[in-house]
């Protein structure tokens, strides 16, 4: 279980308390996403905070009062927001974002536990689901950033060769990336996942440069043949299996209005 950040940035604390005020929803759970959670941030990299807030219990019934999602950037701080009913669909649905936000090593606020839920996911999450995403953005962010030579940068090469090898993992195992990206790529170079040893050290020098504040740099096409060996159709016999169970969400949707209904009567008592 990640443990909660005792100290977050003031920059993450100020962006989660103008969501809270602007949105007047309580926010149960804060992680850090994107490059941070990736353990490939530079030192300019800027802060992205996944979010899941829950509403006073009568605005979910109430005409015109759900809130389903919030995305906006707050003090510098880019917050994805869901509401908790929200985020229970997509949890059902194997949406990569969501699985990705529940499974960060990143934790800026936990109202509650979400632990195990996580763990459920990251054994029941659809695996075609998640490799035609992958597939998807790898090849979407190749073919218009750096085969077309607009962004052929180390950053963009990172999006796409993270994406590209995650899809092949999930295809080949069923397992759920690691999300710090070099451990993934000392997790699975040892013959998890049938790749050109070159790969891993191109990978690993972008991984390098991008820490060291190189992101912007331009380095060509190093991973073109690994996009285009990822194909378009998988057999769903194969991959189109297991599912996130029902039960566990709503369990974990009860609790989080729980939850506002307990901080209600707290601030009102």
């Amino acid at each position: 279980m990640s443990a909660v950040d005792p100290d977050p940035p003031e920059a993450v604390e100020r962006a989660l308390a103008r969501v809270e005020d602007e949105y007047d929803v309580r926010v149960l759970v804060a992680h850090g996403v994107g490059s941070r959670a990736w353990n490939l941030a530079g030192p300019d990299s800027d802060y992205d905070v996944g979010v899941v807030f829950a509403q006073r219990p009568v605005e979910y019934v109430q005409l015109g009062t759900y809130v389903e999602s919030v995305h906006d950037e707050f003090a510098g701080v880019d917050v994805k927001a869901w509401n908790a009913k929200r985020f229970a669909e997509l949890l059902v649905d194997s949406n990569p974002a969501a699985l990705e936000f529940l499974c960060s090593p990143l934790v800026y606020r936990r109202h509650i536990d979400v632990s195990g839920l996580a763990e459920h996911v990251r054994e029941r999450f659809v695996p075609i689901d998640l490799y035609h995403h992958y597939r998807s953005l790898a090849t979407r962010q190749h073919e218009k950033y750096v085969r077309t030579g607009r962004d052929p940068t180390v950053s963009r090469n990172l999006h796409v060769v993270r994406a590209a090898l995650y899809a092949r993992s999930v295809r080949e195992t069923h397992d759920f990336p690691t999300l710090d990206f070099p451990d993934f790529l000392d997790e699975v170079e040892t013959g998890e996942i049938t790749v050109d040893d070159r790969v891993f050290t191109a990978a690993r020098e972008l991984v390098a440069r991008k820490r060291a504040g190189e992101g912007d740099a331009a380095v060509g096409d190093p991973f073109g043949d690994l996009v285009a060996s990822l194909p378009e159709h998988v057999d769903p016999e194969q991959h189109n299996v297991r599912g996130v169970e029902r039960d566990r969400v709503n369990a974990f949707l009860a609790r989080a209005l729980d939850a506002e209904v307990e901080t209600d009567r707290a601030q009102t008592s």
